[in-house]
């Protein structure tokens, strides 16, 4: 019982009906052979030829019974296909229109009702997710700024004043060299206040635009790390709307620090352009690369938070990200957005 129990919750419902027909075909066959053999035998031949057209019967049967069990459950092996897709993070993916089975059509209806549902709500999500992260990020670094910042130069200032009175009173040179050193300290904490800040929200961005913003960007992430930097731009003289800065920005953002920290590179090119109504960045380098097909196969939690926030960031507004690379042969990000005029 027990084992029965097992085959039942490990067989496929193709497999069960695909056993019961083919059980209900052998044993028709079986006591068709066994009362001609009867038949036979009584009246003193050998059935060879019997038993080899039966047995010719049976391997037909079986096949056209496979047969049309694999075209009934087309629409089922389908929807798995379509769902499994669904599961690898392919969240596009639908299920064919079937025509001439009702079941089957009310079926691939209501999942891909469910599919469109799920989309819709994933996005709201996402978009929510995203806002709150962004506003946080301008809410830090306000506060940074406003606070910490202006604290930590208040603190500068006034080592740099008291250094200077302590040179000219001639204390002594042991306290001279701890008070350079804390305005040392002092600075470098205001130097790293200021990068955080910059990396949180880019005052740049809000008040110049995408283009300087990147512009500010590779010259502070890219140049310091002693990568080659190329940046081009075309079609984007004015300025665009917020949240398509912002998503942009986001993503060349996560492509150039993915470039730094892990591409092993020696140059980058980081390109913007707007051309048929669509505004593109691409980021190519020329480092180790790897496998894009192995990446995109893994789970959606095995992929990278990186990737897996540039796709969301790009679907929010509209557009998608792809992903170009082969081990020793670099990589390239390229994002693609509808132009939506702003200013």
């Amino acid at each position: 019982m027990r084992l029965l129990s097992y085959l039942h919750s490990q067989t496929s419902l193709f497999t069960k009906v695909l056993v019961a027909n083919a059980a209900i075909v052998v044993i028709g066959s079986i006591t068709t052979v066994l009362i001609a053999t009867h038949f036979w035998n009584g009246q003193g031949h050998a059935p060879v030829w019997e038993f080899g057209l039966i047995g010719a019967g049976l391997a037909v049967s079986l096949g056209v019974n496979y047969a049309l069990l694999r075209v009934a459950f087309q629409p089922l092996f389908t929807l798995h296909a379509t769902l499994d897709k669904v599961r690898r993070g392919d969240f596009s993916a639908r299920v064919p229109e079937v025509a001439g089975d009702p079941d089957i059509a009310r079926l691939t209806e209501m999942a891909n009702l469910m599919l469109d549902r799920l989309a819709e709500h994933r996005q709201a999500v996402a978009a929510q997710i995203l806002r709150a992260q962004e506003e946080e990020r301008k809410r830090i670094a306000r506060e940074l700024h406003d606070e910490t910042a202006q604290s930590l130069t208040s603190i500068v200032v006034n080592l740099v004043a008291v250094e200077q009175l302590a040179g000219s009173s001639g204390i002594d040179e042991q306290l001279r060299e701890r008070l350079r050193m804390t305005k040392e300290v002092a600075q470098r904490t205001l130097d790293e206040t200021r990068r955080l800040m910059m990396d949180l929200r880019p005052s740049v961005l809000d008040d110049l635009g995408l283009v300087p913003a990147l512009r500010w960007f590779i010259s502070q992430r890219v140049l310091p790390a002693g990568l080659k930097a190329d940046f081009e731009v075309s079609g984007l003289s004015e300025r665009l709307p917020e949240e398509l800065e912002t998503a942009l920005f986001r993503i060349l953002q996560e492509a150039i620090n993915n470039v730094v920290k892990h591409a092993r590179a020696r140059s980058v090119t980081v390109r913007l352009s707007r051309a048929d109504g669509h505004i593109e960045g691409v980021v190519t380098d020329d480092g180790q690369g790897f496998h894009v097909v192995h990446m995109v196969g893994k789970p959606m939690r095995d992929r990278g938070l990186g990737l897996f926030g540039m796709q969301e960031r790009a679907a929010l507004v509209g557009g998608k990200v792809e992903v170009e690379s082969a081990p020793g042969r670099g990589t390239t990000v390229r994002v693609t957005v509808p132009d939506r005029r702003g200013g």
